[in-house]
């Protein structure tokens, strides 16, 4: 069927970026942190600066009729003619809102299993971090995963170096020491991985899947669902989590 409703025509080109807001009794959770990964897509992607005395108070509002959800910040280029070359002007921005997904709270608690994907990510350094709007490989990952007993995919870039899940960031620990893959070439730099950065002692590293199955307790993060226990990667079992629960606590998440 042909769809009669217009289209955001930068959109077409993903020519745009967001980010998700977890909302928690009324209020916009890590909102700096969002405040300033929006600010910096647009500075990236040479877009125009967020006009922020109108979005700031509609995300306030939201979150506080929500009460419990998240909320999502959609940001597109100004509208232009036909082809890539961009237009002057402001941005055109959506706020949205929705409940948390159902099995997050499960996930919180029991933790999750975990495979690896077929699907690789390709290197694009001048995007790498940002949560933009093309994020065809993410589907192509998410469609493969379907096929797998897992909850969730481990991807890495086209050298078989670690990047992330599908939908989140991945850390783990080896003895006390915690580890994250760097960012540099692909991937998204999410809110939380930023703030456990912040308040933990985390190594950046380049590693590929065998140091991921050799560590001793790994975890998941995004701004929706908060840190993660992995219980299960391919064949191997993880039965406790003092670690990752010692990390929940001092973040107070």
């Amino acid at each position: 069927m042909l769809s009669q409703t217009p289209y955001p025509s930068r959109l077409q080109y993903g020519d745009g970026h967001f980010t998700t807001v977890k909302v928690t009794q009324g209020a916009a959770v890590n909102w700096a942190a969002h405040k300033a990964r929006l600010d910096e897509a647009c500075a990236r992607l040479a877009m125009a600066p967020i006009d922020w005395q109108t979005l700031a108070p509609a995300v306030f509002a939201k979150a506080k009729a929500l009460g419990e959800g998240g909320l999502k910040i959609l940001v597109a280029r100004a509208a232009g003619g036909r082809g890539y070359k961009p237009a002057a002007g402001a941005n055109a921005v959506w706020l949205s809102d929705f409940q948390e997904p159902a099995h997050y709270p499960l996930w919180r608690e029991q933790g999750i299993a975990l495979s690896l994907l077929p699907v690789t990510l390709g290197s694009s350094p001048l995007l790498a971090g940002l949560k933009h709007c093309n994020r065809l490989e993410q589907v192509l990952a998410a469609q493969s995963l379907e096929a797998l007993s897992a909850d969730e995919g481990v991807l890495l870039d086209e050298q078989g170096q670690l990047v992330s899940a599908v939908s989140a960031n991945i850390f783990w620990f080896e003895g006390d020491k915690l580890f994250t893959p760097r960012l540099e070439r692909c991937g998204v730099a999410g809110t939380l991985r930023a703030l456990v950065i912040d308040k933990a002692e985390v190594n950046k590293v380049t590693a590929d899947f065998s140091r991921l199955l050799a560590a001793d307790e790994i975890f998941i993060t995004n701004a929706l669902m908060g840190i993660v226990p992995v219980r299960q990667l391919e064949a191997r079992t993880f039965s406790a989590f003092p670690r990752t629960r010692l990390t929940i606590g001092n973040l107070h998440l």
